[in-house]
């Protein structure tokens, strides 16, 4: 009798143990910037290299200099394992390009990313 109740609770025990699944890896589309939220950015680095796609390996399509403005289109994330880099989609009149988000500073009005840019350059 106690053989078939330890049987029994080992049948149970195993039965009731599932394999682990693998989270699978989402990607999202870029998302565009919300009203109210950053939409104009400036440059706070000397030379920002304008990448073609987000990424750091990506092609580079021309280079802006620090203090210029920038109106910052959509934003994307870009998960590597554990660690995740955020991404804005930008343009400054024909260019138009990719830059990660430390290398610009992000402001909800025009006016705002324009007295920073000229505080920027003094």
């Amino acid at each position: 009798m106690r053989r078939l109740l330890i049987l029994a609770a080992a049948v149970l025990f195993f039965a009731s143990c599932a394999p682990e699944e693998e989270t699978p890896e989402i990607h999202m589309p870029a998302t565009p910037i919300l009203e109210g939220t950053s939409q104009w950015g400036v440059v706070n680095i000397s030379y920002l290299k304008i990448c073609r796609d987000p990424g750091d390996d990506q092609r580079i399509v021309t280079t802006l200099r620090q203090g210029d403005l920038v109106q910052i289109e959509s934003v994307h994330i870009i998960r590597e394992g554990r660690s995740a880099n955020i991404w804005y989609n930008i343009s400054k009149g024909r260019i138009q390009g990719w830059v990660r988000d430390s290398f610009l500073d992000s402001y909800s009005t025009r006016e705002k990313a324009e007295t920073a840019s000229g505080i920027m350059l003094r």
